[in-house]
């Protein structure tokens, strides 16, 4: 079934407004993390998983439209597709759009994604420092002059 001007041009319109609203949620993701605010993070969470479905749904649409055409399945085949169709060659330019939004939420998602995994190596540091359990000691230099970790034991305190 190939689509309709109008149709393409409703589903590129709802993609913007949600590639614009993750983005939203992402930035709040961020600032959560850095913030260190766990509560705040659920329904963001929630949000970005309910906006990456319906953006989901879309590209598997999109697909099956270039399925059928044979074309790539991908942003060069779908821009092709556009430009291919008279009807919706003038919707180029909202794809690029779409696409630039994605490339930028795709970065934001990524920093979050580094944010966290410095946090949990934070906090699995303090937890074997708690323990005394620290194997990564600072580089001291012992008795003959030889570099090396402090290896001994450094629990903070026993229960």
């Amino acid at each position: 079934m190939t689509p309709s001007s109008e149709q393409v041009s409703q589903m590129l319109a709802q993609d913007i407004q949600s590639i614009e609203q993750l983005q939203q949620t992402l930035e709040q993701e961020r600032a959560a993390l850095e913030q260190r605010d766990l509560s705040a993070l659920p329904p963001v969470i929630e949000a970005k998983n309910q906006l990456m479905a319906a953006l989901g749904e879309h590209a598997l649409q999109r697909q099956a439209w270039l399925d059928s055409t044979g074309l790539s399945r991908d942003h060069e085949g779908w821009q092709q597709w556009l430009k291919q169709r008279p009807e919706t060659a003038s919707q180029v330019e909202e794809w690029q759009h779409l696409a630039e939004r994605f490339a930028h939420c795709r970065e934001l998602n990524e920093i979050n994604g580094k944010i966290i995994h410095r946090s949990q190596q934070t906090l699995g540091q303090m937890l074997n420092l708690m323990r005394g359990q620290n194997n990564e000691g600072p580089s001291l230099y012992d008795a003959r002059g030889h570099s090396g970790s402090s290896g001994g034991s450094q629990t903070l305190g026993k229960a």
